[in-house]
């Protein structure tokens, strides 16, 4: 059976064959509605206008690094105490300075970019009361789940069982997952369903926390334990070096990156608490002298080897952002919807702060700057358009990535 699912590596004649099997999938497979998050049970199709791409480019790899609790005027917009994210990197990419969060705390904009799920109660206070299944109580709403919990069922699709069902590939990268066997795995880590979350906080020598790692909040990924053991895996070693665990030896993003065959398509990453500059001082390792040196200090290690990487080199793209803007800063953009299960979802107000963004490109011309509005629905919509499957909740009404972006 032709696979289809690491493009850039096939000749020529697989890449008719596979232009073939695609476009019969799209005509055969029921197509669900735009904004469709709940599904019925059936494949997730291509989107009903099969639009690939993003402003005329055709992006094989998107690479997405999620960073912790920063406003843009302390990261992207400060180069004294961020000079590697201000200014070399800007220098490099487009600066989106109008990208915003759509809630607090930090569960709910993690779970947001990959479903277009809306905050809920639990997962505004990151689910600290444990790992409870979302109970519904009414009828989806515009693609949303009614109710309030932790766990999605099964009907709850991400952009992960995506990119399957078209025969593309995507992994979750967390950075110290499986550190410590004895407080999690080190594959598709969470905690038993209705069990407190004993990875709630960092400890000596793990910095994993399950509120950062969003796939495991999806019973459509984590029921399948192999499939949900072979997608949310290990950053690993910068070296490539191999992480061992409960669950067995896994390579990671180094690895990965190695050869176009093995670099997935979607690659979501996750730095460790102190990495992503959500704790400081640090429990998991030694600090740097700040927050934003620990954030700086990753970056410079992990963006290099993802931009000389193959896939990235061919047609890739990288996105730094992060999951939300200081706790003062509750503002929204994009006409970002309330409700249905809460009516504020940045607790004091409409959505949670302006993050900023930046996007690194082939494509993309140093030194962009696009004051237009977007957020963290903005994102998973752009990923979906380029990859030509259909929205998934509250990412069938955002901006999508423009010309203002792309060259």
């Amino acid at each position: 059976m032709t696979r289809c699912d690491g493009l850039g590596a096939l000749s020529s004649s697989l890449l008719v064959r596979c232009a073939v099997v695609l476009f019969v999938a799209a005509i055969f497979l029921a197509v669900p509605s735009v904004g469709g998050a709940v599904t019925s049970g059936g494949p997730v199709a291509l989107a009903a206008n099969r639009q690939l791409g993003l402003a005329g480019h055709r992006i094989g790899h998107v690479f997405v690094i999620v960073l912790e609790n920063e406003s843009a005027k302390s990261t992207f917009e400060d180069p004294s105490s961020a000079p590697y994210l201000a200014k070399t990197l800007r220098s490099r990419g487009a600066y989106l300075e109008n990208y915003y969060a759509i809630g607090h705390f930090s569960a709910d904009n993690y779970i947001a970019m990959i479903s277009g799920q809306a905050p809920n109660p639990q997962t505004q206070a990151d689910c600290v009361q444990g790992y409870d299944n979302f109970v519904q109580t009414g009828t989806p709403v515009a693609g949303q789940v009614v109710g309030s919990g932790c766990v999605y069922p099964q009907s709850v699709q991400t952009i992960g069982n995506q990119l399957s069902e078209v025969g593309l590939t995507w992994k979750g990268y967390m950075q110290d997952m499986g550190n410590d066997p004895a407080r999690e795995p080190s594959r598709c880590a969470h905690p038993a369903v209705g069990a407190k979350d004993n990875a709630f906080v960092a400890v000596p020598g793990d910095g994993y926390v399950t509120r950062h790692d969003p796939f495991v909040y999806f019973h459509a990924i984590i029921d399948d334990a192999a499939y949900c053991d072979a997608h949310v895996v290990p950053l690993g070693s910068p070296l490539g070096k191999a992480t061992s665990g409960a669950s067995g030896p896994a390579s990671g993003l180094a690895t990965d990156l190695r050869s176009l065959q093995t670099t997935p398509n979607f690659s979501f990453i996750v730095p460790n608490v102190c990495n992503d500059g959500h704790d400081f001082p640090c429990i998991n390792q030694r600090s740097g002298p700040s927050a934003i040196a620990d954030i700086e200090g990753f970056l410079k290690t992990w963006v290099p080897l993802i931009t000389r990487s193959a896939a990235f080199k061919k047609d890739g793209l990288l996105v730094i952002t992060f999951d939300e803007g200081s706790t003062s800063d509750s503002s929204a953009c994009c006409h970002e919807p309330s409700g249905p299960n809460t009516n504020a979802p940045g607790l004091s107000g409409p959505g949670g702060g302006r993050t900023g963004a930046l996007l690194i490109s082939p494509f993309i011309k140093g030194g962009t700057v696009t004051a237009r509005t977007y957020n963290h629905y903005s994102l998973l919509a752009s990923i979906e358009q380029n990859f030509g499957v259909s929205r998934l909740g509250y990412a069938a009404g955002a901006p999508v990535f423009g010309k203002d972006i792309f060259h």
